[in-house]
């Protein structure tokens, strides 16, 4: 079945939620973990492949600086660029790149050797669409790097956490021209454009 055959309005709407993503703090402590459950999620974190992309990956599916992924959900082959911090680490590779299958399993343990309890192995590619957004990354770049068919869904990383909104809003409050002072003189509100 394509779609639901009920009408959207009649469906109960649900409140959207914000990517699942791991703080830096949680990041550190993941990528420094003991191979090979740091280097997964380092190879995650750095091209956010869906953990079925990651399981599939292999040494041969790497070309200078890009990774060809095949056997994608959409069916599409993709190509994702590598952070340089990955380079050398894959060159080193032979075969499979991830020596594990099962991403509950894998999970479990990334939790237990690193202590961040609400780790599940999504998160890292929720992670990699966030941080490239944050670091000013092109939103059309990322939907095709992460194989998404349509630019809603690669938006809904575009969301900035309200810690980037405050930064934001501080810079260009710092830049001026932009503020409006407002006084109260004898009860009455007045607003006044200040450069």
């Amino acid at each position: 079945m394509e779609r639901s055959p009920f009408p959207r309005k009649l469906l109960p709407r649900i409140q959207e939620q914000p990517p699942d993503r791991l703080t830096d703090e949680e990041v550190e402590k993941l990528a420094r973990l003991p191979d090979p459950y740091g280097f997964v999620v380092r190879l995650g974190l750095g091209t956010g492949l869906r953990w079925g992309e990651l399981v599939r990956a292999m040494s041969t599916d790497v070309k200078a600086d890009m990774l060809t992924v095949h056997r994608t959900k959409s069916g599409k082959l993709r190509r994702v660029p590598v952070p340089r911090a990955l380079r050398e680490e894959l060159r080193l590779r032979i075969g499979q790149l991830i020596p594990f299958r099962h991403g509950n399993s894998f999970a479990k343990q990334v939790r237990r050797l690193s202590g961040v309890e609400r780790f599940h192995p999504h998160q890292m590619r929720h992670t990699f669409a966030c941080r490239w957004l944050e670091r000013g990354g092109n939103l059309s770049a990322l939907q095709r790097a992460l194989g998404h068919s349509s630019i809603v869904t690669t938006e809904r990383y575009a969301r900035l956490t309200d810690e980037h909104v405050r930064a934001e809003a501080e810079r260009i409050d710092g830049i001026g021209g932009n503020s409006v002072a407002v006084s109260v003189a004898d009860g009455e509100g007045d607003l006044r454009k200040t450069s």
